[in-house]
């Protein structure tokens, strides 16, 4: 999967998936117009597991929206905040309870 698909999937912007990567959008930009990922390619990885997880739990082109949602879930956070401070086990969390019928 190249990173503008990805970047797609997720609905964000350059801006927004820089954000999620934890790289520049300069990098991202660069990425896209290269197809050339050197030492990120497990980060990817990372957010494309995220991203399907994510739309197995809600429609999928709802998911760039989520991200940017404050979230009473996550303390009002936004979850794109949760994941900038690198605490993304919170998100996976949730989708564990999401589709496991856990009560929250």
């Amino acid at each position: 999967m190249s990173v503008r698909d990805l970047r797609g999937r997720l609905g964000l912007t350059q801006e927004l998936f820089a954000r999620v990567s934890g790289h520049s959008t300069r990098t991202i930009v660069e990425w896209e117009r290269t197809e050339k990922l050197a030492a990120s390619v497990q980060r990817l990885i990372e957010i494309q597991r995220l991203q399907q997880a994510l739309a197995g739990v809600m429609r999928a082109d709802f998911i760039g929206a989520w991200l940017e949602t404050p979230n009473e879930a996550f303390s009002g956070l936004k979850p794109i905040e949760v994941i900038e401070r690198g605490e993304v086990d919170r998100i996976w969390r949730m989708i564990y309870e999401l589709e496991s019928g856990v009560p929250t």
